[in-house]
């Protein structure tokens, strides 16, 4: 029933959800397809729809959990580039640690803990100040806090680092 929706995603669609899944940023994403930010952008906007997500967090959990992260399939879109774009890539795909990595991370503090469960359930800053009676702006220093520990650039990868570490349950 899940995979329905990625079911109606066309072949370049399902390339730019896998990268987005491995918590790669628009223009890596357009790097590795050889294709623009604004197509990147434009093919975000018709998948969100298609899969049910209001934004790019969701989609790449929802990515995740119907399996869309095959990191073989997404990586021969660019073999010419691969040397290229590797060091750029490597501190993007950092936060999604390997299947060898072992799950113990940085050490967060017990508030963080909780900003980061809420952030991999998809809420914004806003309903996360909301949810643990603090402000936005303690929100937004609670995740500067976890980006810098766990090496996550931006709020989709610090969620799939969550989901990966089991915090988002």
């Amino acid at each position: 029933m899940e995979e329905a929706p990625a079911a109606k995603l066309t072949c370049r669609e399902l390339d730019v959800l896998r990268l987005l899944a491995r918590g790669l940023s628009n223009r890596l994403i357009a790097r590795r397809l050889d294709i623009s930010e604004k197509t990147v952008k434009n093919h975000l906007s018709s998948i969100y729809p298609k899969i049910g997500a209001t934004d790019r967090t969701q989609a790449a959990l929802y990515a995740r959990h119907v399996g869309l992260t095959d990191l073989e399939e997404a990586a021969p879109s660019a073999p010419a580039s691969a040397p290229a774009s590797a060091p750029a890539s490597a501190p993007a795909s950092a936060p999604v640690p390997e299947k060898d990595a072992p799950p113990a991370g940085p050490a967060l503090t017990a508030r963080e803990r909780g900003v980061l469960r809420l952030l991999a359930r998809g809420l914004s800053n806003r309903l996360i100040a909301r949810r643990l009676d603090i402000s936005e702006k303690t929100v937004k220093n609670h995740l500067s806090s976890i980006y810098l520990k766990i090496g996550a650039a931006h709020r989709t990868q610090a969620a799939l680092y969550a989901r990966y570490v089991d915090l988002a349950s």
